[in-house]
């Protein structure tokens, strides 16, 4: 892993940390650097349920210790893990930070849909940041993205080393892949080394938008165990004949905190959601997280 020297502390992880763990809800806990050593992976085992469950040559899974840094865990070839692909939704990440520190995005101001028919139902509803990015919601943030423009993707991306850095294609839709004119590349150990970064303040962005983002990643906790991320689909080919799923996050428990980038990329990918129900499965038959 890249392994940074210069450390912005966060002012509201320092004021966690201050108070101790055992006395954060999960949510918090999910926002917190780690403290504790993390155990040894028990890679034979974890390659096991990998390989039956979404394993193959196009597949990428890798864990870093957010303690260290280091990446502890790796499934897949070298070639595949640095595979650039496009980020799809897990693009939203990012766009939340960026919207956060330019002003284009209040944590809790709410964007009125216009009542114009949208390709998931779902999406046809009034929304604030929070609602926006666990629906996944691609024409709330694309509205987001017009407003920041190409240049001040282009020296954001830039400054937060995102992928290849290049906001290339049209502003709304430049992380969705080639199929829609998006050439944004990031490469699934640069999804890993982002994170691990962005638990670790380690991001020139401000404290509050980084606990912002932090607290609407969280995606499930089962007892002290806290898991966060973000899924994502889209075309790798420009003429859609391949396509790449991502679940990309962190799971945190009280022995282990780590960050993880899974990828899935080929003709027949599994789709981000499915990724994120397998590997959760995975990760409780390894040990690494609470069985239901």
């Amino acid at each position: 892993m890249i392994t940074r020297s210069l450390h912005r502390a966060s002012l509201g992880l320092m004021v966690g940390v201050a108070v101790g763990i055992s006395a954060c809800s999960p949510a918090q806990k999910a926002v917190l650097p780690s403290a504790a050593k993390v155990p040894a992976i028990n890679a034979e085992a974890l390659n096991r349920v990998v390989d039956a469950n979404f394993g193959g040559q196009g597949t990428c899974l890798t864990l870093t210790d957010m303690g260290t840094g280091r990446e502890v865990y790796v499934y897949g070839s070298n070639a595949v893990c640095m595979r650039p692909l496009p980020p799809c939704s897990t693009f939203k990440i990012a766009n939340s930070l960026i919207g956060l520190d330019e002003g284009v995005i209040k944590p809790d101001e709410v964007i009125k849909w216009d009542g114009k028919p949208l390709a998931v139902k779902s999406w046809e509803t009034d929304a604030n940041l929070e609602a926006a990015f666990k629906r996944s919601m691609v024409p709330w943030f694309q509205r987001v993205a017009r407003q920041i423009g190409h240049e001040t993707y282009a020296k954001r991306l830039k400054a937060m080393d995102y992928g290849s850095g290049d906001p290339a294609g049209p502003v709304d839709q430049f992380w969705l892949g080639p199929e829609v004119g998006g050439g944004l590349t990031i490469s699934t150990r640069q999804q890993a080394d982002f994170l691990h970064r962005l638990y670790s303040s380690q991001l020139p962005v401000k404290a509050d938008s980084v606990l912002t983002v932090s607290k609407i990643m969280v995606d499930e906790t089962r007892g002290s165990s806290v898991m966060s991320g973000k899924t994502g689909t889209c075309s790798s080919f420009a003429d859609g004949s391949r396509n790449v799923g991502w679940w990309v996050g962190r799971l945190y428990s009280p022995d282990r905190d780590l960050v993880f980038a899974l990828s899935m990329e080929g003709q027949n990918a599994l789709p981000g959601r499915e990724l994120q129900i397998r590997l959760k499965s995975a990760f409780a038959k390894a040990g690494l997280w609470p069985q239901t």
